[in-house]
């Protein structure tokens, strides 16, 4: 009877072992939902390149899964065990996922760390870099990016006038309408004003949360004061911009009711629907700044480039993998974000490049279509851009979005209730968002 036990047993135990061995290993990658064909198709790619670069098949099987990548980070960390070995992230989360003891990854491969250095702007590749225990590390790879652009009526506004905002307005006088409107009063879709740069040396004395530490956070220079009093000028003329109202932005533009819009390339086609064959896509304007609004440093007669957020999308890898797993994984992360794919996600899925000479090297972009002066006048805005510089600490992020930042700056540009009828009363104000930003609270 023992004899019998102790042969099932060995039995059951040979049969689990024959399981065990034959069970598929698997990498599991999340993307845009708009991006998971197209990296199905890459991944089956990658399995052919690793098998001629190695002489052996991979091993593994990659799982692609479409997933919301505003919300990959938040869903990663709601438990990290079950999470991707590869997904992507807005950049300003990489403070969230490195906080405490970290549920990510730094990039150990020398090739890949070498390649992300290599083709990407000095904004992407510090927004992939950060500090944990003491160490600098890179743990995202960039490989799309984002920026603000204008969506306009061409046959409303001219070539020329589309270059400033006083161009725009007096195109909006004609139609007895306003010039621009905004999809959002949420401090990322109207922040061209804040993010404003000197047009001749492209500077600003704007600071937000510089090399990862919010006390030295700075809002209330004079060429900032400037430019909000313009900015309030401009959203309180009949033909100047439009704030939200309850009808919409894509409504505005299809009425009429405003010429263009600031928006990106996730608007692109709610900006087609509305315009059709009249749509213009144009760098965000310069303005000039008036007598009026001139304030100490600041003359009248400064033109200033309207600014954005210049953001990248990139993959991080999850914590915690065997050291051969991570090299595949990274391996795969190398191929994904190379210069070729990227070119190609932006063919299949209008995926702008993270990679820095795109608008010059790649064929796709140098066509008339919009989709390629979409992305030509994209990259063109990164000169007048910053990347978001939330990552680093996981608070920075509701420090400058939800803390009552925003708002304040809407109020600056109504003038609400009139308390913000003189510059000084309007630097009072930035003096407020600048606490904001330094700590969290406005007194």
């Amino acid at each position: 009877m023992r004899k019998t036990i102790v042969l099932m047993a060995l039995a059951v135990l040979g049969t689990f072992l024959l399981a065990s061995c034959g069970k598929t290993k698997k990498i599991e990658v999340w993307v845009g939902t708009e991006s998971e064909a197209f990296y199905r198709e890459k991944a089956e790619d990658f399995k052919a390149v690793y098998k001629e670069k190695h002489g052996k098949a991979l091993g593994y099987e990659i799982n692609i899964i479409a997933m919301d990548t505003g919300a990959a980070a938040t869903t990663f960390m709601d438990d990290p065990s079950v999470g991707a070995d590869l997904f992507t992230v807005a950049h300003d989360n990489l403070g969230k996922l490195i906080s405490g003891s970290s549920a990510i990854a730094p990039v150990q491969s020398e090739a890949l760390l070498s390649q992300i250095r290599n083709d990407n702007p000095e904004a992407f590749i510090d927004a992939a870099t950060a500090t944990h225990s003491g160490q600098t590390y890179v743990f995202g790879i960039p490989y799309v990016s984002q920026s603000l652009v204008l969506y306009y009526d061409k046959e409303a506004i001219s070539e020329e006038q589309v270059k400033t905002w006083e161009g725009m307005m007096e195109a909006a006088q004609t139609k007895n309408t306003k010039a621009m409107t905004i999809t959002g009063e949420d401090g990322f879709n109207n922040s061209f004003l804040l993010l404003a740069r000197n047009a001749e040396t492209n500077k600003t004395t704007l600071k937000l949360f510089p090399n990862g530490v919010a006390e030295d956070s700075f809002g209330s220079g004079d060429d900032t004061v400037a430019i909000m009093s313009w900015g309030q000028w401009f959203f309180n003329h009949p033909n100047g911009g439009k704030l939200v109202d309850s009808d919409g932005w894509e409504v505005a533009l299809k009425n009429g009711a405003a010429l263009s819009v600031i928006s990106g390339a996730w608007h692109y086609n709610g900006a087609k629907s509305a315009l059709g064959n009249k749509l213009g896509i144009a760098l965000l304007p310069k303005f000039t700044i008036r007598a009026e609004d001139a304030f100490g440093t600041v003359p009248a007669g400064t033109v200033f480039q309207s600014g954005t957020f210049a953001d990248t999308k990139m993959f991080v890898m999850k914590k915690g993998m065997s050291t051969d797993k991570q090299a595949m994984v990274e391996e795969l992360a190398m191929y994904f974000s190379s210069k070729e794919v990227q070119e190609e996600s932006f063919v299949a899925a209008n995926n702008l490049p993270a990679y820095k000479n795109a608008a010059e090297e790649f064929e796709a972009m140098q066509g008339d279509s919009e989709e390629a002066l979409l992305a030509r006048i994209q990259i063109g805005m990164f000169e007048n851009g910053i990347s978001q510089p939330f990552g680093k600490d996981p608070k920075f992020n509701p420090y400058y979005y939800s803390k009552g930042g925003p708002a304040i700056i809407v109020d600056i540009l109504k003038n609400a209730e009139s308390k913000y009828a003189t510059k000084e009363q309007i630097k009072q104000g930035l003096q407020v968002v600048e606490r904001i930003w330094q700590t969290g609270e406005q007194e």
